[in-house]
């Protein structure tokens, strides 16, 4: 099983930002580069309630049976970067994969791996292993 972007065009500096997949209805707004030429992050409204509002999210997402996948923006007093992370639609938890990186450019989804990039130019490929249940497969 492979999912991959809703969008195949997107990247983190220019992305789709108002997505319905099944119920939901996931929007970016407020969105802004992290530095000039920078990825593009913001913050999210689903089904037309403002979510996790101390938190920034870039793009692209992925999304798979309620579950969507999206870097998440960190910046802390010596560190800044994103974090991949998992929001249950459902529930609307936020859980969090441990690792900073400078860049999370989604790619797919693979059995029990996530797919992304690590890099502008999309040649440093990253694996992370993904718990089975967060899929619900």
């Amino acid at each position: 099983m492979s999912i991959g972007i809703v969008n195949k065009l997107d990247t983190p500096w220019g992305f789709t930002k108002d997505i319905q997949q099944d119920n939901w209805h996931i929007q970016y707004t407020n969105l802004n580069e992290i530095c000039q030429g920078g990825p593009l992050v913001g913050n999210l409204i689903v089904n037309g309630q403002k979510v996790f509002c101390d938190k920034r999210f870039g793009g692209p997402l992925l999304y798979h049976e309620n579950l969507v996948f999206i870097p998440m923006y960190i910046r802390k007093f010596c560190i800044s970067g994103f974090m991949l992370s998992v929001i249950e639609l459902n529930s609307m938890r936020l859980i969090r994969v441990k690792d900073i990186y400078d860049l999370v450019y989604l790619d797919s989804i693979n059995e029990n791996e996530i797919l992304f990039y690590k890099d502008i130019d999309r040649t440093k490929l990253h694996r992370k292993k993904i718990d089975n249940k967060w899929l619900n497969i």
